[in-house]
Protein backbone atom coordinates (compact mmCIF):
# COMPACT_ATOMS: atom_id res chain seq x y z
CA UNK A 1 0.00 0.00 0.00
CA UNK A 2 1.54 3.23 -0.91
CA UNK A 3 1.92 6.46 1.18
CA UNK A 4 -1.10 8.47 -1.22
CA UNK A 5 -3.86 5.09 -0.19
CA UNK A 6 -2.44 5.17 3.77
CA UNK A 7 -3.57 8.76 3.95
CA UNK A 8 -6.57 8.89 1.86
CA UNK A 9 -8.01 5.56 4.19
CA UNK A 10 -7.31 7.06 7.26
CA UNK A 11 -9.21 10.25 6.11
CA UNK A 12 -12.23 7.88 4.06
CA UNK A 13 -12.56 6.10 7.54
CA UNK A 14 -13.19 9.25 9.69
CA UNK A 15 -15.70 10.84 6.97
CA UNK A 16 -17.45 7.86 6.97
CA UNK A 17 -18.19 8.11 10.65
CA UNK A 18 -19.26 11.36 10.37
CA UNK A 19 -15.67 13.79 10.92
CA UNK A 20 -15.71 16.63 9.15
CA UNK A 21 -12.48 17.29 7.36
CA UNK A 22 -10.30 20.32 8.45
CA UNK A 23 -7.35 22.28 6.15
CA UNK A 24 -3.93 21.41 7.19
CA UNK A 25 -2.34 24.39 9.10
CA UNK A 26 0.70 26.18 7.15
CA UNK A 27 4.39 25.45 9.28
CA UNK A 28 4.03 28.84 10.68
CA UNK A 29 1.92 29.66 13.15
CA UNK A 30 1.19 33.09 15.26
CA UNK A 31 0.69 30.59 18.38
CA UNK A 32 4.54 29.17 17.62
CA UNK A 33 6.27 32.31 16.38
CA UNK A 34 9.99 31.20 17.35
CA UNK A 35 9.52 27.44 15.69
CA UNK A 36 6.98 26.20 13.43
CA UNK A 37 3.53 24.12 13.62
CA UNK A 38 4.54 20.56 15.73
CA UNK A 39 1.78 18.25 16.21
CA UNK A 40 -1.03 16.75 14.23
CA UNK A 41 -3.63 19.41 14.54
CA UNK A 42 -3.29 20.49 17.86
CA UNK A 43 -2.92 24.24 16.73
CA UNK A 44 -6.05 24.18 14.62
CA UNK A 45 -7.77 22.79 17.55
CA UNK A 46 -6.75 24.88 20.96
CA UNK A 47 -7.49 27.95 18.01
CA UNK A 48 -11.11 26.69 17.89
CA UNK A 49 -10.93 26.24 21.39
CA UNK A 50 -10.03 29.57 22.44
CA UNK A 51 -12.38 30.99 19.51
CA UNK A 52 -15.78 32.65 20.92
CA UNK A 53 -17.87 31.52 16.93
CA UNK A 54 -19.14 27.86 17.19
CA UNK A 55 -17.61 24.65 16.10
CA UNK A 56 -19.09 23.22 13.12
CA UNK A 57 -19.37 19.67 14.60
CA UNK A 58 -17.36 17.76 16.93
CA UNK A 59 -15.87 15.23 14.88
CA UNK A 60 -12.83 16.50 12.65
CA UNK A 61 -10.29 14.77 10.65
CA UNK A 62 -7.10 16.15 9.32
CA UNK A 63 -3.76 15.30 7.36
CA UNK A 64 -0.92 17.54 9.06
CA UNK A 65 2.66 17.72 8.34
CA UNK A 66 4.77 17.89 11.79
CA UNK A 67 8.45 19.45 11.80
CA UNK A 68 10.37 18.50 14.89
CA UNK A 69 13.45 20.55 15.27
CA UNK A 70 14.94 18.74 18.42
CA UNK A 71 14.77 15.76 16.71
CA UNK A 72 17.56 16.72 13.72
CA UNK A 73 20.40 14.95 15.21
CA UNK A 74 18.50 11.86 15.42
CA UNK A 75 17.82 11.94 11.06
CA UNK A 76 20.25 9.36 10.11
CA UNK A 77 20.79 7.10 13.81
CA UNK A 78 18.27 4.80 13.25
CA UNK A 79 15.44 3.85 10.67
CA UNK A 80 12.70 5.85 11.94
CA UNK A 81 13.55 9.26 12.69
CA UNK A 82 12.33 12.19 10.38
CA UNK A 83 12.61 15.88 11.16
CA UNK A 84 9.23 16.07 9.44
CA UNK A 85 6.95 13.77 8.63
CA UNK A 86 2.88 13.61 7.80
CA UNK A 87 0.67 12.71 10.74
CA UNK A 88 -3.29 12.39 9.55
CA UNK A 89 -5.20 12.93 13.07
CA UNK A 90 -9.10 12.70 14.37
CA UNK A 91 -10.50 14.55 16.86
CA UNK A 92 -13.61 14.01 19.14
CA UNK A 93 -14.92 16.96 21.55
CA UNK A 94 -17.34 14.72 23.66
CA UNK A 95 -17.24 12.93 27.25
CA UNK A 96 -13.73 11.40 26.35
CA UNK A 97 -15.25 8.35 25.20
CA UNK A 98 -12.31 5.59 25.60
CA UNK A 99 -13.60 2.23 24.65
CA UNK A 100 -14.93 3.68 21.40
CA UNK A 101 -11.47 5.43 20.59
CA UNK A 102 -9.59 2.35 20.70
CA UNK A 103 -12.26 0.22 18.82
CA UNK A 104 -11.59 2.87 16.32
CA UNK A 105 -7.87 2.31 16.38
CA UNK A 106 -8.38 -0.92 16.07
CA UNK A 107 -10.47 -1.35 13.18
CA UNK A 108 -8.45 1.34 11.27
CA UNK A 109 -5.20 -0.48 11.69
CA UNK A 110 -6.22 -4.26 11.46
CA UNK A 111 -9.41 -4.13 8.97
CA UNK A 112 -9.03 -0.62 6.84
CA UNK A 113 -5.12 -0.25 6.77
CA UNK A 114 -4.28 -4.39 6.83
CA UNK A 115 -1.88 -4.52 9.58
CA UNK A 116 -1.07 -8.32 10.94
CA UNK A 117 -2.96 -7.99 14.15
CA UNK A 118 -0.63 -10.85 15.60
CA UNK A 119 2.28 -8.50 15.33
CA UNK A 120 0.81 -5.93 17.18
CA UNK A 121 1.37 -4.60 20.55
CA UNK A 122 -0.16 -2.22 22.62
CA UNK A 123 0.47 0.69 25.55
CA UNK A 124 -1.39 2.25 28.02
CA UNK A 125 -1.11 4.21 31.14
CA UNK A 126 -0.41 2.38 34.02
CA UNK A 127 -0.73 4.30 37.06
CA UNK A 128 1.59 6.59 38.97
CA UNK A 129 3.29 10.14 39.76
CA UNK A 130 2.76 13.06 37.21
CA UNK A 131 3.93 16.37 38.28
CA UNK A 132 3.29 15.75 41.85
CA UNK A 133 0.23 13.90 41.67
CA UNK A 134 -0.94 10.30 42.36
CA UNK A 135 -2.89 9.00 39.31
CA UNK A 136 -4.27 5.66 38.96
CA UNK A 137 -3.82 3.44 36.33
CA UNK A 138 -6.34 3.41 33.17
CA UNK A 139 -8.12 0.22 33.21
CA UNK A 140 -10.97 1.24 30.85
CA UNK A 141 -8.35 1.29 28.00
CA UNK A 142 -6.48 -1.80 29.45
CA UNK A 143 -9.47 -3.92 29.41
CA UNK A 144 -10.69 -2.89 26.08
CA UNK A 145 -7.85 -3.52 24.53
CA UNK A 146 -8.10 -7.37 26.12
CA UNK A 147 -11.78 -7.40 25.03
CA UNK A 148 -10.71 -6.82 21.61
CA UNK A 149 -8.43 -9.91 21.23
CA UNK A 150 -4.81 -8.38 22.30
CA UNK A 151 -3.52 -10.75 25.31
CA UNK A 152 -2.47 -9.52 28.45
CA UNK A 153 1.56 -10.12 27.66
CA UNK A 154 1.17 -7.89 24.53
CA UNK A 155 -0.27 -5.03 25.96
CA UNK A 156 2.15 -2.64 28.17
CA UNK A 157 1.39 -0.38 31.19
CA UNK A 158 4.17 2.57 31.13
CA UNK A 159 4.01 5.77 32.94
CA UNK A 160 6.30 8.56 31.33
CA UNK A 161 5.44 7.49 28.01
CA UNK A 162 1.88 7.15 28.67
CA UNK A 163 0.65 10.39 29.94
CA UNK A 164 0.75 13.30 27.67
CA UNK A 165 1.60 16.87 28.94
CA UNK A 166 1.49 19.83 26.76
CA UNK A 167 4.73 21.66 26.70
CA UNK A 168 3.08 25.10 26.07
CA UNK A 169 -0.21 27.09 24.99
CA UNK A 170 -1.07 29.33 22.35
CA UNK A 171 1.17 31.84 22.42
CA UNK A 172 -0.84 35.39 23.55
CA UNK A 173 -3.45 33.65 24.97
CA UNK A 174 -3.64 32.60 28.62
CA UNK A 175 -4.49 28.69 27.85
CA UNK A 176 -3.96 26.28 30.25
CA UNK A 177 -1.67 23.11 29.46
CA UNK A 178 -3.68 20.27 28.68
CA UNK A 179 -2.87 16.80 29.81
CA UNK A 180 -4.12 12.78 30.05
CA UNK A 181 -3.38 9.16 29.54
CA UNK A 182 -2.43 8.23 25.92
CA UNK A 183 -2.80 4.92 24.24
CA UNK A 184 0.07 3.45 21.46
CA UNK A 185 0.08 0.89 19.31
CA UNK A 186 3.11 -0.80 18.32
CA UNK A 187 4.60 -2.99 15.23
CA UNK A 188 6.60 -5.74 16.30
CA UNK A 189 9.58 -6.14 13.85
CA UNK A 190 10.69 -9.60 15.09
CA UNK A 191 12.86 -10.86 18.01
CA UNK A 192 15.69 -10.97 15.43
CA UNK A 193 15.65 -6.96 16.80
CA UNK A 194 15.53 -7.44 20.17
CA UNK A 195 17.34 -6.03 22.53
CA UNK A 196 17.24 -8.84 24.65
CA UNK A 197 14.88 -11.58 26.59
CA UNK A 198 12.76 -8.74 28.07
CA UNK A 199 12.61 -6.24 24.95
CA UNK A 200 9.43 -5.00 24.88
CA UNK A 201 7.17 -1.33 23.89
CA UNK A 202 9.42 1.35 25.52
CA UNK A 203 12.51 -0.23 24.11
CA UNK A 204 14.91 2.09 21.89
CA UNK A 205 16.24 -0.80 19.81
CA UNK A 206 14.00 -0.48 17.07
CA UNK A 207 12.07 -3.79 17.52
CA UNK A 208 9.06 -1.80 18.22
CA UNK A 209 7.49 0.47 15.79
CA UNK A 210 4.92 2.98 17.14
CA UNK A 211 2.92 4.16 14.32
CA UNK A 212 -0.69 5.12 15.99
CA UNK A 213 -1.63 6.83 19.42
CA UNK A 214 -4.37 7.91 20.82
CA UNK A 215 -4.44 11.31 23.67
CA UNK A 216 -7.32 11.24 26.30
CA UNK A 217 -6.93 15.08 26.68
CA UNK A 218 -9.31 15.58 30.31
CA UNK A 219 -6.84 17.85 32.11
CA UNK A 220 -5.55 21.22 32.62
CA UNK A 221 -2.09 22.28 34.69
CA UNK A 222 -2.33 24.66 37.56
CA UNK A 223 1.25 26.09 36.67
CA UNK A 224 1.37 27.23 40.47
CA UNK A 225 0.75 23.86 42.59
CA UNK A 226 1.01 21.20 39.72
CA UNK A 227 -2.14 20.36 40.40
CA UNK A 228 -4.63 17.97 37.51
CA UNK A 229 -7.75 19.83 37.15
CA UNK A 230 -10.39 18.29 35.07
CA UNK A 231 -11.47 20.17 31.28
CA UNK A 232 -14.61 21.88 30.78
CA UNK A 233 -14.59 20.38 27.46
CA UNK A 234 -12.46 17.30 27.23
CA UNK A 235 -11.47 15.80 24.02
CA UNK A 236 -9.18 12.74 22.41
CA UNK A 237 -6.80 12.60 19.29
CA UNK A 238 -5.94 9.95 16.98
CA UNK A 239 -3.20 10.38 14.93
CA UNK A 240 -1.18 7.56 12.68
CA UNK A 241 2.75 8.05 11.07
CA UNK A 242 2.34 7.85 7.47
CA UNK A 243 5.99 6.80 6.68
CA UNK A 244 6.03 4.52 9.51
CA UNK A 245 3.09 2.69 8.23
CA UNK A 246 4.37 3.20 4.62
CA UNK A 247 7.47 1.35 5.88
CA UNK A 248 5.21 -1.36 7.65
CA UNK A 249 2.82 -2.19 5.08
CA UNK A 250 5.69 -2.01 1.95
CA UNK A 251 7.58 -4.71 4.29
CA UNK A 252 10.25 -1.74 4.03
CA UNK A 253 13.76 -1.82 6.05
CA UNK A 254 13.39 2.44 7.33
CA UNK A 255 11.19 5.10 6.17
CA UNK A 256 13.45 5.96 3.97
CA UNK A 257 13.38 2.75 1.76
CA UNK A 258 9.90 3.60 1.18
CA UNK A 259 7.48 5.20 -2.24
CA UNK A 260 7.61 8.76 0.58
CA UNK A 261 11.74 8.75 0.08
CA UNK A 262 12.86 5.98 -2.26
CA UNK A 263 12.94 8.53 -4.79
CA UNK A 264 14.92 11.14 -3.22
CA UNK A 265 17.63 8.82 -2.17
CA UNK A 266 18.31 7.48 -5.78
CA UNK A 267 18.84 10.82 -6.66
CA UNK A 268 21.06 11.73 -3.91
CA UNK A 269 22.97 8.55 -4.62
CA UNK A 270 23.51 9.48 -8.53
CA UNK A 271 25.63 12.40 -7.44
CA UNK A 272 27.84 9.98 -4.95
CA UNK A 273 31.14 9.71 -6.22
CA UNK A 274 33.18 9.44 -3.28
CA UNK A 275 34.44 6.09 -2.09
CA UNK A 276 35.97 4.40 0.69
CA UNK A 277 33.72 5.76 3.56
CA UNK A 278 32.17 3.10 5.66
CA UNK A 279 28.83 2.40 4.31
CA UNK A 280 26.86 3.45 7.77
CA UNK A 281 27.98 7.17 7.51
CA UNK A 282 26.91 6.92 3.86
CA UNK A 283 23.99 5.60 4.33
CA UNK A 284 23.33 8.22 7.02
CA UNK A 285 24.19 10.93 5.30
CA UNK A 286 22.09 10.49 2.39
CA UNK A 287 19.02 10.08 4.69
CA UNK A 288 20.27 13.67 6.38
CA UNK A 289 20.35 15.13 3.47
CA UNK A 290 16.35 13.57 2.14
CA UNK A 291 14.98 14.45 5.42
CA UNK A 292 16.16 17.78 5.71
CA UNK A 293 15.89 19.04 2.31
CA UNK A 294 12.12 17.93 2.17
CA UNK A 295 11.27 19.54 5.50
CA UNK A 296 13.25 22.58 4.06
CA UNK A 297 11.16 22.53 0.62
CA UNK A 298 7.56 22.12 3.20
CA UNK A 299 9.12 25.17 5.47
CA UNK A 300 10.05 27.21 2.70
CA UNK A 301 6.77 27.03 0.64
CA UNK A 302 5.18 28.10 3.68
CA UNK A 303 7.06 31.35 4.19
CA UNK A 304 10.11 30.34 5.74
CA UNK A 305 12.62 33.28 6.69
CA UNK A 306 15.85 32.98 4.97
CA UNK A 307 18.05 31.66 7.45
CA UNK A 308 19.63 33.57 10.47
CA UNK A 309 20.41 33.63 13.94
CA UNK A 310 17.50 33.56 16.17
CA UNK A 311 14.40 31.68 16.42
CA UNK A 312 12.88 30.14 12.68
CA UNK A 313 16.02 31.80 10.57
CA UNK A 314 17.98 29.66 12.85
CA UNK A 315 16.33 26.51 12.31
CA UNK A 316 16.45 27.48 8.43
CA UNK A 317 19.99 27.82 8.83
CA UNK A 318 20.49 24.68 10.71
CA UNK A 319 18.67 22.63 7.85
CA UNK A 320 20.69 24.39 5.25
CA UNK A 321 23.89 23.78 7.03
CA UNK A 322 23.13 20.06 7.53
CA UNK A 323 22.95 19.27 4.40
CA UNK A 324 26.09 21.09 3.35
CA UNK A 325 28.16 19.26 6.44
CA UNK A 326 26.62 16.05 4.32
CA UNK A 327 27.48 17.12 0.80
CA UNK A 328 31.22 17.65 1.96
CA UNK A 329 31.52 14.16 3.28
CA UNK A 330 30.22 12.48 0.32
CA UNK A 331 31.93 14.98 -1.73
CA UNK A 332 29.26 16.45 -3.10
CA UNK A 333 28.52 19.83 -5.04
CA UNK A 334 25.70 21.39 -4.15
CA UNK A 335 25.08 23.34 -7.05
CA UNK A 336 24.55 20.29 -8.72
CA UNK A 337 22.55 18.63 -6.12
CA UNK A 338 20.15 21.16 -4.91
CA UNK A 339 18.16 21.34 -8.50
CA UNK A 340 17.59 17.50 -8.29
CA UNK A 341 16.45 17.01 -5.02
CA UNK A 342 13.52 20.11 -5.54
CA UNK A 343 12.74 18.66 -8.72
CA UNK A 344 12.25 14.88 -7.52
CA UNK A 345 10.76 16.29 -4.37
CA UNK A 346 7.90 18.58 -6.32
CA UNK A 347 7.29 15.27 -8.57
CA UNK A 348 6.51 13.20 -5.01
CA UNK A 349 5.16 15.39 -2.50
CA UNK A 350 1.30 15.96 -2.61
CA UNK A 351 -0.56 18.48 -4.52
CA UNK A 352 -1.68 20.22 -1.71
CA UNK A 353 2.00 21.26 -0.72
CA UNK A 354 3.66 21.63 -3.83
CA UNK A 355 5.75 25.11 -4.63
CA UNK A 356 5.94 27.36 -7.38
CA UNK A 357 9.03 28.61 -9.26
CA UNK A 358 8.67 31.57 -7.12
CA UNK A 359 9.46 29.35 -3.83
CA UNK A 360 12.01 26.85 -5.47
CA UNK A 361 13.52 30.29 -6.55
CA UNK A 362 13.39 31.40 -3.32
CA UNK A 363 14.69 28.54 -1.56
CA UNK A 364 17.32 28.47 -3.56
CA UNK A 365 19.11 32.28 -2.96
CA UNK A 366 18.60 30.85 0.83
CA UNK A 367 20.84 28.32 0.19
CA UNK A 368 23.02 29.91 -2.24
CA UNK A 369 23.72 32.89 0.29
CA UNK A 370 24.26 30.60 3.17
CA UNK A 371 26.25 28.47 1.27
CA UNK A 372 28.81 30.89 0.44
CA UNK A 373 28.77 31.63 4.88
CA UNK A 374 29.50 27.56 5.24
CA UNK A 375 32.08 28.04 2.75
CA UNK A 376 33.96 30.68 4.96
CA UNK A 377 33.09 28.93 7.89
CA UNK A 378 34.81 25.84 6.78
CA UNK A 379 37.71 27.47 5.68
CA UNK A 380 38.12 29.09 9.13
CA UNK A 381 37.57 25.80 10.70
CA UNK A 382 40.17 24.05 8.97
CA UNK A 383 43.04 26.79 10.00
CA UNK A 384 41.96 26.24 13.23
CA UNK A 385 41.89 22.58 13.14
CA UNK A 386 45.56 22.93 11.77
CA UNK A 387 46.58 25.21 14.45
CA UNK A 388 45.39 22.78 17.13
CA UNK A 389 47.01 20.08 15.36
CA UNK A 390 50.28 21.83 15.51
CA UNK A 391 49.43 22.94 19.39
CA UNK A 392 49.23 18.98 19.62
CA UNK A 393 53.07 18.34 18.14
CA UNK A 394 51.13 16.79 14.67
CA UNK A 395 49.00 14.54 16.90
CA UNK A 396 44.91 14.47 16.99
CA UNK A 397 42.83 16.59 18.59
CA UNK A 398 41.35 15.73 22.01
CA UNK A 399 37.30 15.44 22.66
CA UNK A 400 37.43 19.05 24.65
CA UNK A 401 39.19 20.69 20.92
CA UNK A 402 36.51 18.97 19.21
CA UNK A 403 33.74 20.42 21.10
CA UNK A 404 35.63 23.79 20.90
CA UNK A 405 35.33 23.73 16.95
CA UNK A 406 31.88 22.56 16.77
CA UNK A 407 30.56 25.27 19.54
CA UNK A 408 32.92 27.93 18.90
CA UNK A 409 33.99 27.64 15.39
CA UNK A 410 30.53 26.09 13.79
CA UNK A 411 32.35 22.96 12.34
CA UNK A 412 30.44 19.73 12.91
CA UNK A 413 31.65 17.16 14.52
CA UNK A 414 31.66 14.41 11.48
CA UNK A 415 33.23 17.35 9.81
CA UNK A 416 36.05 17.20 12.01
CA UNK A 417 36.37 13.40 11.60
CA UNK A 418 36.20 13.79 8.29
CA UNK A 419 39.25 16.20 7.90
CA UNK A 420 41.36 14.55 10.42
CA UNK A 421 40.87 10.96 8.06
CA UNK A 422 42.19 12.64 4.99
CA UNK A 423 45.22 13.65 7.17
CA UNK A 424 45.61 10.21 8.52
CA UNK A 425 44.35 11.17 12.00
CA UNK A 426 42.29 9.15 13.91
CA UNK A 427 38.98 10.92 15.78
CA UNK A 428 38.62 10.64 19.29
CA UNK A 429 35.21 9.48 19.55
CA UNK A 430 34.63 8.31 23.02
CA UNK A 431 36.72 11.50 24.41
CA UNK A 432 34.57 13.69 22.51
CA UNK A 433 30.99 12.42 23.78
CA UNK A 434 32.68 12.96 27.05
CA UNK A 435 33.67 16.41 26.85
CA UNK A 436 30.15 17.05 25.07
CA UNK A 437 28.31 15.77 28.03
CA UNK A 438 30.78 18.20 30.40
CA UNK A 439 29.68 21.28 27.75
CA UNK A 440 26.28 20.87 28.07
CA UNK A 441 26.08 20.45 31.47
CA UNK A 442 28.27 23.57 31.81
CA UNK A 443 25.88 25.54 29.34
CA UNK A 444 23.08 24.22 31.38
CA UNK A 445 24.37 25.28 34.64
Amino acid sequence: MNSIEIRQRFVNFYRDLGFHLLPRAPMLHPSIPMSFVMSAGLVQVETALASSEPRDGNRFVLVQECFRHFDLDKVGTDDIHLSMFEMPGAFVFDSNGRVETVRRMWHLATSILGVDPNRIWVSYFRGGRVLGNDLPPDETTRQTWMNLGITPERIVGLVDDNYWIQGGGIDGMETPRKAGPNTEIFFDRGTDKACGSNCRPGCKCGRFVEFSNSLFICKEVDETTGQLHPMTEPFSETVIGTERLAMILQKAPSVFDTDIFRPLITTIRSHVEVTGLPETLVRSSERVIADYAKALYVLVIDGAPAPGKNGRERIIKLLIRGILTRAVILNLDPEKLLPSIVSCISQTISDDLRGTPDDERRLQTYFTHEGRRFAATLQRGRKELQSLICKNNGNTLTGDQIVQLEKLQGIHHLLTAHMLQQQGLTFAEMDYWQALRVWKEGARA
